[in-house]
């Protein structure tokens, strides 16, 4: 439906509320008690005032004229008192004045109202609304493009203002004009040297004009990207996206050892078990895969057998009973975390994460898995090796997820079994 049609169903609606409102009280039967009542009343009036004459002719005060001629008038007046409310009263009451009030008001608003729209209201105006809906997300993408040019200009007289350099390039990121934000990054860089900034923010900067650099030539890390991501990572070797795209940069070379490496210390710097963290687990695993597929060793790491104590292994499958949640999982993002922790560590040391729909399966975790690389399974004497089932795909535990029974494992067991919805 079209804005005209809500338009006029609208006005529709409100006409037949208001006629709602005026028309039960004109439809509806009357009854003559009240009129009664006041005609009761009006003869009590006029016995009061009778008795009253009667009074001042038995005190000699009212002669036997006077009080005749008093008499009569007040019986004239109480005639035509009683008559009059019976006339107007039988006019009121009628029932074919009512329907027609009820009638013409029903006819005469519904036209009255549409006449009064026609003369001082605008019926193209829901239709002019209608045409300009498909521009509005344009009109503003206009206006967003005039307050970011408005930053820029603003720039060029207060160069020296480096929160606004970098509010405008994250502007000009938004709107997909990387160029003119790595050219923006490279300003905000100046100033930052030019300031004597500490290196922490010089580094993510640089990190920053290079991810720019990047998205402005099509992904492409070489150049003057990676001389960015270089200076990023010789001014504080730990940053972030420096770390992110400088493995992604070794591995379009073929450098899979030197992606690893860059990898596995962004790793060791994020929250573990969170989103970004098993995103980059996932990255570190078709490492794996791809240095095996190729016949080449990731670089400081020999391939390890299937059963050394740096690995846990087993199967991953569904509790008797449990399989109705396979129709529950169809058509979503639900994922499997095999989680493994120690007695007296913090954090979870290894996590692997399988797409639910894949169970029942084998699952392997390995020091592509560690969550801090620093950290090695051998290190612990047992481990606790548990799955959990979430059906919206998300890191962090929340009610209604699935887990399995926590099993007590040592280094290089071989034989585990998970299975989810299992009683304890």
């Amino acid at each position: 439906m079209t804005a005209m049609h809500w338009l006029w169903l609208g006005a529709i609606a409100l006409m037949l509320l208001s006629l709602a409102v005026l028309l039960p009280p004109l439809l509806t039967e009357t009854t003559s008690v009240p009129a009664e009542r006041d005609e009761v009343k009006l003869r009590r009036l006029y016995q009061a005032q009778l008795a009253e004459l009667e009074q001042e002719r038995q005190g000699s005060r009212l002669s036997e004229t006077d009080h005749a001629q008093a008499m009569e008038e007040l019986q004239r007046r109480l005639l035509n008192e009683l008559e009059r409310p019976k006339r107007s009263a039988a006019w009121r009451q009628s029932a074919w004045v009512k329907r027609g009030s009820a009638l013409a008001l029903a006819v005469l608003l519904p036209v009255a109202a549409f006449g009064l729209y026609l003369q001082v209201g605008d019926p193209q105006a829901a239709a002019r609304l209608t045409q300009a809906q498909p521009d509005a997300h344009s009109g503003q993408n206009d206006q967003v493009q005039a307050m970011v040019d408005g930053l820029a200009r603003r720039l060029q007289e207060q160069p020296q203002n480096l929160p606004a350099w970098v509010m405008l390039a994250r502007s000009y990121e938004t709107l997909e004009r990387y160029d003119d934000a790595a050219q923006a990054w490279r300003q905000a860089l100046q100033e930052a040297q030019h300031s004597q900034m500490d290196a922490e923010v010089q580094a993510m900067l640089w990190a920053d004009m290079a991810d720019a650099l990047a998205s402005a030539r099509g992904g492409s890390l070489d150049g003057e990207a990676g001389q960015a991501i270089a200076q990023a990572l010789k001014l504080q070797p730990t940053q972030p996206k420096a770390l992110a795209l400088a493995g992604s940069a070794a591995l379009r070379l073929g450098e899979l050892g030197q992606a690893r490496k860059h990898w596995q210390a962004l790793l060791a710097l994020l929250e573990p078990g969170s989103d970004l963290a098993l995103r980059v687990q996932d990255d570190l695993l078709k490492l794996e895969t791809l240095s095996q597929e190729g016949g080449q060793p990731v670089a400081a790491k020999a391939k390890v057998p299937e059963t050394s104590p740096s690995r846990l292994s087993g199967e991953l499958r569904w509790a008797a009973g449990q399989t109705t949640h396979t129709a529950q999982i169809q058509g979503t993002q639900a994922q499997v975390f095999v989680v493994v922790r120690a007695d007296g560590h913090p954090r979870p040391v290894a996590v692997l994460r399988l797409p639910a729909s894949a169970l029942p399966t084998h699952f392997t975790l390995g020091p592509e898995n560690l969550l801090d690389p620093s950290v090695a399974l051998p290190a612990f004497a047992a481990l606790r090796v548990q799955a959990r089932l979430s059906l919206d795909g998300q890191a962090m535990p929340k009610n209604g997820d699935v887990y399995s029974p926590a099993l007590v494992a040592a280094p290089g067991a071989s034989a585990l079994v998970l299975e989810l919805g299992a009683v304890p």
